[in-house]
């Protein structure tokens, strides 16, 4: 049984004519009467019977109508519904986005976009997640898109370049290693980290492994005294004589505070990338938000 034979039964059982039922429907006559016929078939009781020149409901037509018009009742508030629930999903735009870019880039980022007349306010929203919420949170259809670190492992998602921030040693104003590379006027070894207090990401951050690696590349063992979630809690810890740090060098860092020292070796970056599923359809404003990104901000 299908939603044609349905519809094609009520409009005969409301004109109780097959060639007034088969011309507004827009078929021919006998290939509305051959799928009359199908469908009866398919319920094994008659649904129509001659009567005179024209035609009538049996009981069992009668029984069957009442169930039909309720069907197309319910696919009409469906069909409605859908496309409610559409048009509201085409204005709208969820993104996720992991903490460092809360600060200066991503504002800067929504405010042009919005400046393109492609977005309202109302209409788009932003939540701040890890990268484990972010894989999760585009796994689930909770957001459309996010701004995240790399994410391996996960064919599934389509990630585009757009930032990259490169790691940077940060010590507090004055600390020897400061006045070390000025007096040499040239790179630190990574050697003179040995036994040095540090402040570094806590282990769950993405930023934790390739910090690690420098380290070990490098064959030091600074004192790993402070872990913290984000760049502005460890400069605020670096800022206080909690030790030094390597970090991604985002933003709006409070240089007045601390002062990079170039050490060498130290070459690793943090790309930032637009992710999003890669088998998912976007809607209007999140396929314009990709656009718009990728014609701005792309790497190449």
């Amino acid at each position: 049984m299908t939603l044609n034979q349905i519809i094609y039964f009520e409009k005969t059982a409301e004109r109780m004519h097959m060639a007034s039922a088969a011309k507004e429907l827009m078929i021919a006559q006998p290939s509305l009467s051959m799928s009359l016929s199908k469908l009866e078939d398919e319920l094994g009781v008659p649904l129509f019977e001659k009567r005179g020149r024209g035609i009538a409901l049996t009981a069992e037509g009668e029984v069957f109508l009442y169930h039909a018009r309720q069907i197309i009742r319910d696919v009409d508030a469906a069909t409605r519904e859908m496309k409610r629930l559409k048009d509201q999903a085409e204005d709208t735009l969820t993104i996720a986005y992991i903490n460092p870019l809360s600060e200066h880039f991503l504002p800067r980022l929504f405010r042009a976009f919005q400046a393109t007349g492609r977005a309202s306010t109302a209409h788009l929203k932003s939540v701040e997640m890890d990268t484990g919420e972010i894989i999760q949170a585009l796994q689930n259809n909770t957001v459309d898109l996010a701004f995240s670190s790399v994410i391996d492992g996960h064919s599934e998602l389509t990630q585009i370049p757009i930032l990259r921030q490169p790691l940077a040693l940060i010590v507090p104003k004055g600390h020897w290693m400061e006045r070390k590379y000025r007096q040499k006027g040239a790179p630190l070894a990574g050697t003179e980290l040995n036994g040095v207090p540090m402040v570094t990401y806590f282990d769950r951050s993405p930023m934790h492994k390739p910090i690690m690696e420098y380290l070990q590349q490098q064959n030091v063992q600074p004192d790993l005294c402070h872990y913290a979630c984000n760049e502005p809690a460890i400069v605020n810890l670096v800022a206080e004589g909690m030790g030094v740090a390597i970090l991604a060098k985002v933003d709006h860092l409070p240089w007045d505070r601390i002062t990079e020292v170039p050490l060498e070796g130290l070459t690793s970056s943090r790309d930032i990338f637009l992710t999003y599923r890669t088998n998912r359809k976007l809607f209007r404003t999140a396929r314009q938000m990709v656009q718009f990104v990728q014609q701005k901000y792309r790497l190449e």
